[in-house]
């Protein structure tokens, strides 16, 4: 079968509205076997959720140009049974993760949770994103940020203006990382 004739297939949103109790609101948005959740402050409001809807496109958008390489897991061995007098445990289920993009590195590539790359104000489109993504990977050469923490890009071309040229060695001892990023230790101005 050729590209052509391969349908694409649909886009569902599952929206999640919270109780008067709550104020987090969840979206799902999947497309094959490619999904992305997003949770947003909602007051009853529909521009709330026109911008969750917006932002969620694009995030789906980034993953489809950039989808995640899922490994097989690894073959299991049989478990043994309990020995003799004792007990079974009880399994205990394991939670889902969050889940990740890889970050370009100079030498491969790091897992970094989405959550912990942010771009505050009006350049949250998939291009930005992207480019944050860039930006992410020469903030960790460099040595200020270990991908373990989260970030908001205020202005991510103003960033990557300003980090461009710069060797990692140049980065990490001249700069602090409040200095291209907003951190979740900083208070943002």
């Amino acid at each position: 079968m050729s590209d052509k004739n391969k349908e694409t297939p649909p886009t569902v949103i599952t929206l999640t509205l919270p109780t008067p109790e709550q104020a987090t609101a969840t979206l799902l948005i999947q497309r094959g076997d490619l999904a992305h959740v997003k949770q947003f402050h909602y007051q009853g409001y529909l521009p709330d959720v026109m911008e969750a809807i917006r932002e969620a496109t694009e995030a789906l958008g980034v993953l489809a140009d950039n989808p995640p390489v899922i490994p097989d897991p690894p073959a299991e061995k049989p478990k043994a049974g309990p020995k003799k007098g004792q007990k079974a445990k009880a399994e205990v289920p394991t939670t889902d993760e969050e889940p990740t993009i890889d970050v370009p590195l100079k030498k491969g590539m790091k897992a970094v949770k989405i959550s912990h790359i942010k771009i505050v104000g009006s350049e949250s489109d998939a291009v930005a994103y992207r480019q944050a993504i860039t930006v992410a990977g020469r903030l960790i050469d460099g040595g200020l940020w270990d991908g373990e923490s989260q970030i908001r890009f205020d202005d991510v071309y103003a960033t990557a203006k300003k980090i461009k040229g710069l060797s990692d060695k140049e980065i990490g001892s001249l700069f602090k990382l409040e200095e291209f990023v907003q951190t979740s230790e900083a208070t943002p101005a």
